[in-house]
């Protein structure tokens, strides 16, 4: 008997929000790579990519996954810099207001991110060419995924005045035009202060 699919399955309901978000801000990409961040935000949804803890620490640092997968042997180099990657990408999407550090600490999830997702392009050159040319991407235009799994996270929650604050405290620091034309749904013409400078 085939498998059936349920329509209300994670990967479908993500699907979805990926392809509005995406089309909302007009971004466009293969289907590999709409397939693999559909996966991924399925599999962390449901708690299956999230690593384990390390002792002494809250959540396992990324960069000492990315240490230990530099000097890992090549089948656990994929899986940990597979995991530093993705982990990087759905943090810095789906919980920028929640990071202690704000703006710097997306620039530092992406640059670990981006990172992760150029080596394992590297390394799976010969044998996975259509593995590759995701990984590439996802290595390339880190920063547009960030902001497309923020739409999605922001669609998937109610937006409080606490988020729209965050929200224009994200603009300030990174000049992000996601942020600002969310501001504007919202009502709000983002206006930098007087004497102050955005990067």
């Amino acid at each position: 008997m085939p498998e059936v699919v349920s329509e209300n399955t994670p990967a479908l309901f993500f699907r979805d929000q990926l392809i509005t978000a995406m089309e909302h801000q007009r971004v466009s990409t293969s289907q590999f790579t709409e397939s693999y961040l559909v996966n991924l935000l399925a599999a962390f949804a449901s708690g299956e990519r999230l690593p384990a803890r390390e002792p002494g620490y809250d959540e396992t640092p990324l960069a000492l996954m990315y240490a230990r997968a530099l000097q890992a042997a090549r089948f656990e180099r994929a899986v940990l810099l597979r995991t530093t990657a993705d982990t990087a990408l759905f943090v810095s999407g789906f919980f920028t207001e929640s990071l202690p550090g704000g703006a710097g600490d997306v620039r530092y999830y992406a640059s670990l991110g981006g990172q992760a997702y150029a080596r394992l392009g590297r390394e799976h050159e010969r044998e996975d060419p259509s593995g590759t040319s995701v990984f590439n991407e996802l290595a390339r235009r880190f920063l547009q995924f960030v902001d497309v799994l923020g739409e999605v996270s922001e669609k998937t929650r109610v937006t409080t005045p606490l988020s729209v604050v965050r929200l224009y405290e994200r603009w300030l620091a990174t000049g992000s035009s996601r942020a600002a034309a969310l501001l504007v749904e919202q009502g709000i013409t983002p206006v930098p202060p007087s004497g102050s400078a955005r990067h």
